[in-house]
């Protein structure tokens, strides 16, 4: 376990001057700055939709700035939340399915493409993971105990999650599932007070809605069902298929864009991924047939992982009223550690020990070779025409260079390392304003009369002063 948060680490926290950085990380940033200037917020960073989210990602990094400005830092907290989830996940699975599965699942949660995508991203579904792994272990614990007061946590770190990111909503089929399926044996008043306390910590968003006729919220489910077409459920497909990207390394051209890799690193990754969504699969299957066989009276493995099952499958349905177009990757973060945990019990129940530590290797060996040869393709290319786009070492040294010069940039994240602010200040003359033209979205040249500078793909026009 020592040598799996090691490289979850080394992965993580590597060359993170690569990181991608674009306007949600400046924005967040920014808002950060202000809370600590005294700028009480009720909503937080406005999602793709346009829907404000709660606020406590943004006094999350208004913490991070306070401690160290700088995004560098604030990004290296994702990767210590997800160091935490992982050791969180090997402890709560450990005495619930044994070592080896424990250490199968924190292996794949640790060298996972996509585990370590959004392990090293400064955004607010990052820290989903490790919300979720929390969730878990008190929705085991009320499977185990009789009116535990753990309940609480179940309400409490639902609406935490949900905080976090709207997306999480989901969550609510298996969070439902588990409490009417142990009704008779919960302490509903400890349930209750963790309701109140987590909605009680979602009122100033609430009364922010409320106040505005609930216009976000709206705003939120019409992207679910979608702004470009497509028939409501599929969605739920949509949820499916990033289901299986995320347990693996498929649907990479999402990060990478129009260009991809093809050395045998991309393909052995690929193909560990493959064996992944196997056990996956090997792993849902297992689990149904026992609770079927055992339906009159499962027995308290059965029930955990029933609820596993329940927990992938619910949060797919939760999507049926959306089009596949209101659906992206970053909504199934919450399926970590259940997905990973799933496969490794499915491992666990094709294979031995032994085959089973040979098999988990060979996997994670797999994975960190296709990461290690997708950061050196960003290294390459200084970033990717997918999402991912321009890294933040580029950001950088352009606002190095217009910072030397006292100028502004006409480019909101190098804007906001060069003065603090998302724009150039009102009034400023166009002489002292640098253009940027970013070549990784558009091929065609910067018109400039000045004189021409690259950073990177990043094409900058400084003026002749």
């Amino acid at each position: 376990m020592v040598v799996v948060l090691a490289i979850a680490a080394w992965l993580r926290l590597r060359h993170l001057s690569l990181a991608e950085y674009d306007d949600d990380q400046a924005i967040a940033l920014r808002i950060g700055h202000d809370i600590l200037q005294g700028n009480i917020r009720t909503v937080g960073l406005a999602s793709s939709s346009g829907a404000s989210n709660p606020p406590l990602y943004v006094y999350m990094v208004a913490v991070f700035v306070a401690i160290h400005d700088g995004l560098l830092f604030a990004t290296a907290t994702v990767a210590v939340a997800s160091l935490v989830a992982i050791v969180l996940a090997y402890v709560l699975v450990r005495p619930r399915f044994g070592g080896v599965v424990a250490l199968t699942t924190a292996a794949l949660f640790a060298t996972a493409p996509w585990a370590v995508l959004y392990g090293r991203h400064l955004w607010q579904q990052d820290y989903l993971p490790l919300v979720a792994t929390g969730l878990l272990w008190s929705a085991f614990v009320v499977l185990e105990r009789e009116r535990t007061r753990v309940v609480a946590l179940v309400p409490l770190l639902f609406v935490v999650a949900v905080q976090l990111n709207l997306s999480a909503i989901a969550l609510v089929v298996p969070v439902v599932a588990l409490l009417a399926y142990r009704a008779r044996r919960i302490d509903w008043r400890a349930a209750g007070v963790g309701a109140a306390v987590g909605v009680l910590s979602l009122a100033p968003w609430l009364a922010h809605v409320a106040k505005h006729g609930f216009h976000d919220v709206g705003l939120f489910f019409a992207n679910g069902r979608g702004h470009h077409g497509g028939t409501a459920g599929g969605g739920a497909v949509q949820a499916v298929l990033e289901t299986v990207h995320l347990v693996s390394a498929e649907g990479w051209g999402y990060v990478t864009g129009s260009e991809h890799q093809a050395d045998w690193a991309w393909v052995l990754g690929r193909v560990a991924g493959i064996g992944v969504l196997a056990l996956f699969a090997v792993g849902i299957a297992v689990s149904v047939r026992r609770a079927v066989a055992e339906r009159r009276a499962p027995s308290l493995d059965t029930q955990r992982r029933a609820l596993l099952v329940v927990w992938i499958v619910g949060i797919c349905l939760a999507y049926v009223p959306s089009t596949r177009g209101g659906v992206g990757p970053h909504y199934l973060l919450v399926d970590y550690p259940v997905s990973f945990l799933l496969a490794a019990l499915g491992l666990s129940d094709l294979a031995g020990r032994r085959v089973a530590f040979v098999a988990v290797t060979a996997i994670a060996a797999g994975f960190v070779a296709f990461t290690l040869s997708f950061q050196s393709f960003v290294a390459r290319h200084d970033g990717t025409t997918g999402v991912y786009d321009v890294t933040y070492e580029q950001s950088a040294a352009l606002a190095a260079a217009v910072r030397a010069r006292g100028l502004h940039v006409g480019y909101g994240r190098a804007e906001y390392l060069v003065s603090g602010h998302l724009n150039v200040p009102d009034g400023t003359p166009s002489r002292d304003i640098v253009q940027v033209h970013d070549r990784l979205r558009d091929q065609s040249p910067l018109p400039c009369s000045g004189r021409r500078r690259w950073f990177g793909p990043l094409e900058a026009c400084f003026p002749r002063t």
